[in-house]
């Protein structure tokens, strides 16, 4: 559904902050962790703009197929839990549309805002979905996620 156009800054610390495009053209502002070498389908990514709005997206590296099928369902809510050193919240997620990679899940609106403002006060956070769960390191995320902020064309609350 999005496709990166410009890479706007480097971020050290695995976090990077790109302007991305949708699909009609509009700028979508996308604070990234860099890919894991051993599992590339592992991700998080707090983006705003275009048709995508405020989302906070994540990729456990595990996937929905079952019997070599993905559920073309409408996605339900899921329990989704982020844990940090200062505590835990938990919320829920859906899948995120299949162009934007299998096993991708979103978060929406001020839930992800405040999750990345979360995000902008702590050294790492576990995500678990399931049974799948991973450690996402945040040096480099409070740069990347205020960059994201800043751009944001929308007002939300965080």
């Amino acid at each position: 559904m999005i496709r990166t156009l410009i890479f706007a800054a480097a971020i050290a610390g695995g976090w990077h902050f790109e302007t991305a495009r949708d699909p009609l053209g509009q700028a979508v502002y996308v604070a990234a962790t860099a890919p894991d070498a051993e599992r590339s389908t592992v991700a998080l990514r707090f983006l705003c703009g275009g048709l995508t709005g405020v989302v906070l997206q994540f990729n456990l590296g595990d996937t929905d197929l079952q019997d070599g099928q993905f559920s073309t369902d409408e996605p339900v809510s899921e329990s989704v839990r982020f844990e940090f050193v200062e505590g835990n919240y938990d919320t829920t997620a859906k899948r995120a549309p299949i162009t934007d990679g299998l096993a991708t899940y979103e978060i929406k609106g001020s839930d992800a805002a405040f999750i990345a403002g979360l995000m902008q006060d702590s050294a790492s956070v576990s995500v678990t979905r399931g049974s799948a769960s991973f450690v996402f390191p945040l040096d480099g995320a409070p740069a990347a996620i205020g960059e994201v902020k800043s751009a944001c064309p929308f007002k939300y609350e965080s």
